[in-house]
């Protein structure tokens, strides 16, 4: 009986997860760019630095391993954060210019963009500082 109830529940929410989903065309944008994404995705932990994470393991307890060599599972992970908000602020960045956006919208892009590029920069500095 619980287990029927829970999977009732889990399954209306996979359903309404699936009909917002739909309703952004994120489902769909992904489901049709499948490919475009795992490549992106490859990029940014392969730049991240996975590789020598997996070849040069370290000691679990360091979020950023203090070697300039060696680097943590966790390191990997801060780093790809950093990327992906620097991309982020980027785009947004590169949003404002467009002459499709509306224009009280320029200067909003462009404040949020420049400010997650500062903050990934201050990120992946503190990192480079911490090591």
């Amino acid at each position: 009986m619980i287990r029927d109830r829970f999977d009732s529940l889990v399954s209306q929410f996979w359903d309404r997860l699936s009909k917002f989903a739909n309703k952004s065309g994120l489902a769909s944008e992904i489901r049709n760019r499948w490919m475009e994404v795992l490549y992106i995705l490859g990029v940014v932990i392969m730049t991240a630095g996975l590789v020598n994470a997996v070849i040069q393991p370290v000691n679990i307890g360091y979020v950023i391993y203090p070697s300039t060599a060696d680097q943590s599972a966790t390191e990997t992970f801060v780093d790809a954060l950093a990327l992906l908000i620097g991309a982020v602020g980027v785009y947004l960045s590169y949003l404002s210019g467009r002459q499709t956006t509306k224009s009280r919208m320029v200067n909003f892009l462009l404040t949020i963009g420049l400010l997650l590029i500062a903050i990934a920069v201050y990120i992946g500095i503190y990192v480079l500082g911490s090591k």
